[in-house]
């Protein structure tokens, strides 16, 4: 597998991933009480992750596949607190919301491009 190719995807993946943070940064000159209330919420989510994440690494009565589902449980919850943020933004700010959006919307279509190329490489 290309190196290269999955360097540029994890690239793309950090750089969405402070453009979303900007969705918080948005709601916080907004609606500070919200933005600490939505804070509070997917801090906590993100600590239960760590933990699993943890017990992967540790010998444990669960097999890794358990944790690993518990995991995503967990993550789904979390990114639902992250697009209630984005909501919030929305409501708030339709105008910045949405530029912050279509700036997380074009780092998608990179790691799209990138993921096909990747899927389309022959051996």
């Amino acid at each position: 597998m290309n190196e290269k190719l999955i360097s540029d995807i994890e690239n793309i993946r950090s750089q969405t991933n402070i453009k979303t943070v900007e969705f918080l940064r948005l709601l916080t000159e907004l609606n500070p009480t919200q933005a600490k209330q939505q804070l509070n919420k997917i801090q906590l989510l993100d600590s239960k992750v760590i933990e699993l994440s943890e017990l992967l690494h540790m010998s444990t009565r669960r097999t890794k596949l358990e944790i690993l589902d518990e995991i995503e449980q967990v993550r789904s919850k979390n990114n639902t607190h992250w697009m209630d943020v984005v909501r919030m933004c929305f409501e708030l700010d339709e105008k910045r919301a949405q530029n912050i959006f279509y700036n997380i919307k074009e780092c998608d279509k990179q790691i799209r491009d990138l993921s096909k190329e990747i899927a389309d490489e022959k051996d």
